[in-house]
């Protein structure tokens, strides 16, 4: 029987997108080799690697679902498919540049759904070395200086190594595929919550981060993030709060474009925004007031306690 399928139905389905990244994709598939206590399937999903990952996958790992995707078509649709092919009841999703020192990682993944209210999980992502928080990475509502190390409720999740139960991500509607990439685990967490899911940030679930030149950080600095900032707030939010949303950070990106030599990709970010926003709009469902009255309470210290947050919820 194939290591990464124990007997009985997979409660777990790993999903991994994968774009030309073969030797830290088969690093990640080793350590998952490794896993105990728990059912589990893997699926990997090729975004049309020009590599040989695809057939050394297949060949040194011949017990994962290797899916091909016919173009290149960004990590929102690559995750989305591996998603809907999953059996398992929950979903774990790492990138293909991870690895995972554990091997109790999903059986401690599984135990922390058992908690009532709990739809997601955001693991702990450290660099390379195993010890240097990734701060790329921290979208949190706070502070890595100090939370690093503490369980707290978040309104964010890293595509980077996460967990969600399947039916509130598909309640929630998957990732947004407009996007592309980034900002799309953004709108995937506020649709979660505003769902009434809870997303749970998991200092001891920890996937080690090997910082890769395929990651098109000057595509998604220069471009995809001053577009999908503006196609975020025309899908989630409200008018006025759109406007206060866009305005500050579109003027900021300007700014940054003009100082750093890339006016015509802000331009062309502008353009595209243009473009595809009739689409978004149409796709538009704003969250509720009481879900952006609850992100902005989260960025409260405060308010970090995970425990007392479901108090004053059951109150």
């Amino acid at each position: 029987m194939s290591p990464f399928r124990k007997t009985g139905e997979p409660m777990i389905s790993v999903v991994i997108p994968s774009y030309n990244r073969r030797d830290g994709m088969l690093a990640l598939l080793g350590d998952l080799q490794q896993q105990e206590g728990i059912a589990f399937e893997i699926i990997v999903v090729d975004d049309g690697s020009p590599d040989d990952s695809v057939e050394a996958i297949r060949r040194e790992f011949p017990g994962v679902k290797v899916l091909v995707n016919t173009r290149n078509s960004g990590p929102a649709v690559t995750r989305n498919r591996g998603i809907r092919e999953a059996k398992g009841e929950l979903i774990v999703g790492f990138d293909s540049d991870v690895t995972i020192p554990d091997p109790l990682l999903l059986a401690k993944v599984e135990a922390r759904f058992t908690v009532s209210g709990v739809a997601g999980l955001a693991l702990h992502i450290l660099k390379a070395d195993g010890k240097s928080e990734d701060v790329d990475r921290w979208w949190h509502p706070l502070p890595i200086a100090g939370f690093a190390d503490r369980s707290f409720l978040t309104t964010y999740f890293s595509g980077t190594a996460y967990a969600f139960r399947k039916d509130a991500v598909a309640a929630a509607g998957l990732y947004p595929e407009l996007l592309y990439m980034h900002y799309e685990e953004v709108e995937l967490a506020w649709r979660v919550l505003d769902d009434g899911g809870e997303i749970l940030y998991c200092p001891d679930l920890v996937a080690v981060h090997h910082a890769n030149p395929v990651s098109r950080r000057n595509q998604v600095e220069v471009f995809l993030k001053p577009r999908n900032q503006i196609l975020l707030a025309a899908s989630c939010l409200p008018l006025v709060d759109a406007l206060g949303y866009v305005l500050p950070r579109t003027g900021y990106q300007f700014i940054r474009a003009c100082s750093g030599g890339h006016l015509r990709d802000f331009l062309s970010a502008m353009g595209s925004a243009v473009k595809l926003f009739p689409r978004q709009w149409s796709l538009r469902r704003p969250l509720r007031r009481e879900t952006l009255g609850l992100i902005r309470e989260r960025r409260n210290p405060d308010n970090a306690s995970f425990f007392s947050s479901f108090r004053r919820k059951a109150n």
